[in-house]
């Protein structure tokens, strides 16, 4: 498949290839980053796997969210001179660390279940604002030009 084609699922094959790639080269060069970010962001992970819907709305809350409670911890990992697998593995195993890792996944996912119904709850009250607004109209109307008016409405059908 041609790298600017679209395969089924949305996803263009460039995407994914450069995903991979990123982490081979990434395991390569920055062993402990890279265990760091895989044990963090697998809350992330999930949520690419099994969020199916256009433009993975679910998986792009989550991992805001995720990395956002990893990035403190990769930031602390840097500041140490020699980064070593052991310093990775005993910074990410803290229970407050994948606690605040993963914690911040949860309020990715939170936010991204609580949000429809706010949504729907905000357009519903500006559609009543908007009707009400309309009827205080309309009633201007039928007093500047009569009850004349609905019934010349009434007869045309509109």
């Amino acid at each position: 498949m041609a790298r600017g084609k679209k395969q089924k699922g949305g996803r263009s094959a460039f995407s994914g290839l450069s995903v991979i790639a990123s982490a081979v080269l990434l395991f390569m060069v920055a062993l402990p980053t890279f265990i760091t970010l895989t044990v963090g962001l697998l809350p992330s992970m999930a949520a690419f796997m099994f969020d199916r819907s256009p433009g993975r709305t679910m998986a792009r809350c989550v991992f805001g969210l995720n990395f956002s409670g990893v990035a403190p911890y990769i930031l602390e990992l840097w500041q140490i001179p020699a980064q070593t697998v052991g310093g990775a593995t005993q910074q990410i195993f803290q229970p407050l660390a994948l606690s605040i890792m993963y914690g911040a996944a949860g309020l990715g996912w939170l936010l991204y279940l609580a949000m429809p119904p706010i949504v729907a709850n905000v357009l519903n009250l500006s559609a009543q604002r908007r009707v009400g607004e309309l009827r205080k109209t309309q009633r201007g109307l039928i007093k500047t030009w009569g009850d004349s008016l609905i019934k010349e409405v009434d007869r045309s059908g509109n």
